[in-house]
């Protein structure tokens, strides 16, 4: 094996000769000081070394692995020789850097490796401790003493304070009591919040179940304080409170979603519908639904989004919702407006004048633009010059804060997408700015090693393995393991971008982008429930067996009917499943202009369903072309007609390929082609359509 040649550094030839260089002498060691020396061993970045190991005398440079060495640095140990060779370096201040590729720009690399070394360490808050929540005051830049009872007494109150906020917390002997929240100076719209604020805080903070005071964790505090303290550090008392803007917006979103609530309760196709299914349609499908202090979040936000929405579910809020966190932000962006503390966004009559088409259910807002909130003048603070022109005036001026939303989950969106909310006039942070551009189903979908091939040009095949229990039609105690093989296509990939959060000047601009957000919240459903692997190869866990004779099969007559019924089959044990043929089904994606899903899928002996579908705004689907339905399957053994639309009406309910495709083959597939194949119903029951 040829032995590498070191790489021959400037600072390392110097007081070399030409035929040094090239035939390795060492007769003419470099220039160096016993000081250079020792730093040059005892490094924290270089290869450990004892004292022993250091020789001053020059004429103790010797050869290392075959490598010239010119300095007063021996070691000793035959393994540091061999990693020094491994790295094709020499010894001391003639380092043949080639394998380390240090240099000038070592320092920046360090300085970015120790960043993200505290940013890694700064993730946890501690525990919940006295000395824990003081660090955590301090570190948010809020005033806090601790007052201690009588004497004898262990409890301690911890009293934190900003400019328009107030938390006492008391302990005993380490453990939280109780919590106490205030606004001191605030309106009625933000104190009559404070209770809720404080319930969540104090959750946060007492041990639970099982817990331990050794191992409370101070994180999920930390993140609900923090926002509080943000608002708190942009206020200026007085003159300016965030509580009230924050409050503000509130309420007149609250009034909006109250409004459409009233409205689309009168609509007579959901007119008998409960409280939780017209809930979810205002949510998925109108503003959106705002909360003041919920699901254990601290603050304001506001919901677009929910998996599951048209099915029948005992608790919702246990499932994942898409939403806005609003809060405020320092102003840094041009163009996006100040923040402005006002409860009247909307008019008092919400809309602007009655609606002249009910069928369409248009709704026209009478949004308003709230005058400015100007500071006041302070006499006694001079101007600094290197804050924006706007604080140079004298007299009244702009808040440096703006309003900020944070996208809970992120949101996966096209480029196109993303330059269309920034024309809204909305500040959008964009962290892959400094990062290599990725294609939106990568962002969606992340690609697998050695799963999946990746051609050049953005073309990519997606290929996953999913597992569906399907009940046989005509005798539903029995279960078929169906394994489908789920192929996605991509040829037109198209650039993506991730919504982390985003500034904005009225909540105007939050209900007007909603419906695509939804648009693509609902495609990243499909995507991952179809082509994402299962964390678990078996069945989901069944009910007790029904038998056939105590079934009651009920006639249906609407959509929500029929996947009533299909949703209330019987549920069988799964006792023993026998296995069955892979069903393929392959899904062609494209994203612009609208997203769509070209899926195929075989549908009989004879046939293979093919189907075009697109996703639109508020994630609706609509079904652009397909070939399932002809005059054979045309009518529901119930005798209801079957119709085009229900393809895409029942794609929004399962939010799954696979479940969707098994559910056109077991009852639209009935004799369609004779086969076999098509006698199975999903999972969950069926309805008949």
């Amino acid at each position: 094996m040829a032995t590498p040649t070191p790489m021959k550094h400037a600072l390392s030839q110097q007081g070399k000769t030409p035929s040094q260089s090239q035939h390795g002498a060492a007769a003419t060691p470099p220039v160096s000081t016993p000081f250079s020396v020792a730093h040059a061993a005892f490094s924290p970045y270089g290869p450990r070394s004892s004292p022993q190991q250091v020789k001053k005398s020059p004429a103790t440079a010797t050869t290392v692995a075959g490598h010239p060495s010119a300095s007063a640095v021996n070691f000793d140990s035959p393994s540091a020789s061999a990693a020094l060779s491994a790295l094709q370096m020499g010894v001391g201040m003639d380092l043949g850097l080639q394998g380390l590729n240090l240099g000038r720009s070592t320092e920046d690399d360090r300085a970015k490796r120790l960043d993200a070394i505290i940013g890694i360490l700064g993730q946890s808050k501690g525990l919940v401790s006295e000395a824990g929540l003081e660090r955590l005051a301090k570190r948010l830049g809020l005033d806090y003493f601790f007052e201690t009872g009588m004497s004898g007494s262990s409890k301690k109150t911890l009293i934190i304070a900003g400019a328009a906020l107030e938390l006492l917390i008391e302990f005993n002997k380490d453990i939280v009591q109780t919590l106490t929240l205030g606004f001191p100076d605030s309106v009625e719209i933000v104190n009559k919040h404070a209770a809720a604020a404080g319930k969540i805080l104090l959750d946060d903070l007492q041990l639970g179940e099982n817990q331990s005071p050794l191992t409370k964790s101070l994180d999920r505090f930390a993140t609900n304080f923090e926002r509080l303290a943000m608002l708190d550090k942009l206020s200026i008392n007085p003159g300016l409170n965030l509580y009230e803007a924050v409050a503000g917006i509130y309420e007149s979103l609250h009034r909006l979603y109250q409004w459409e609530m009233k409205r689309i309760a009168m609509t007579p196709a959901v007119a008998r519908e409960d409280h939780s299914y017209l809930d979810a349609l205002v949510l998925c499908t109108r503003s959106g639904r705002p909360a003041m202090n919920a699901k254990g979040r601290v603050g304001l936000s506001l919901d677009y989004w929910r998996e599951k929405r048209l099915q029948p579910v005992r608790n919702p809020e246990d499932l994942k919702t898409w939403s806005f966190l609003i809060a405020c932000a320092p102003l840094r962006e041009i163009g996006v407006s100040p923040v402005r503390v006002s409860s009247s966004w909307i008019g008092e009559e919400v809309v602007k004048a009655p609606l002249p088409d009910e069928l369409q259910g248009q709704l026209v807002v009478d949004w308003l633009e709230p005058e400015p909130t100007f500071l006041p003048s302070s006499d006694q603070t001079k101007p600094d010059p290197m804050q924006p022109t706007a604080s140079l005036m004298p007299g009244p001026r702009l808040p440096e804060a703006v309003f900020q939303a944070i996208f809970d989950p992120p949101l996966h969106i096209s480029h196109d997408l993303w330059e269309r909310i920034r024309s809204l006039g909305c500040g959008l942070n964009d962290p892959s700015a400094t990062m290599a551009a990725v294609f939106y189903d990568q962002l969606v979908i992340p690609p697998r090693a050695n799963k999946e091939s990746q051609p050049m040009g953005g073309m990519r095949t997606v290929i996953c393995t999913k597992h569906v229990s399907v009940a046989e039609r005509h005798d539903p105690t029995t279960l078929t393991s169906k394994t489908h093989v789920n192929t996605l296509y991509i040829y037109e990939a198209v650039w993506g971008k991730t919504l982390t959060e985003l500034t904005f000047s009225t909540p105007r601009h939050l209900v007007d982008m909603e419906p695509y957000l939804r648009q693509y919240a609902f495609l990243s459903i499909l995507l991952e429930n179809s082509f994402k692997d299962d964390a678990s190869s078996s069945p989901s866990p069944r009910i007790p067996k029904t038998t056939p004779e105590k079934t009651k099969y009920i006639r249906t007559l609407t959509n929500q009917d029929e996947y009533d019924d299909f949703m209330a089959s019987p549920q069988p044990e799964p006792a023993e499943l026998p296995s069955s043929e892979d069903l393929k089904i392959d899904v062609t994606l494209t994203v612009l202009p609208v997203p769509r899903l070209q899926v195929a899928f075989p549908f009989g002996e004879d046939r293979t369903a093919n189907i075009l579908l697109e996703i639109r705004e508020n994630g609706y689907v609509h079904v652009e072309a397909q070939n399932v339905l002809d005059e054979r399957n045309s009518v529901a053994p119930n005798g209801r007609e079957r119709r085009a639309e229900d393809i895409g009406d029942l794609l929004s309910r399962f939010e799954d390929l696979g479940r969707w495709a098994e559910f056109l083959r077991s009852r639209w597939g009935v004799g369609i082609g004779g086969g076999s194949e098509s006698k199975g119903a999903v999972e969950g029951g069926e309805m008949e359509m």
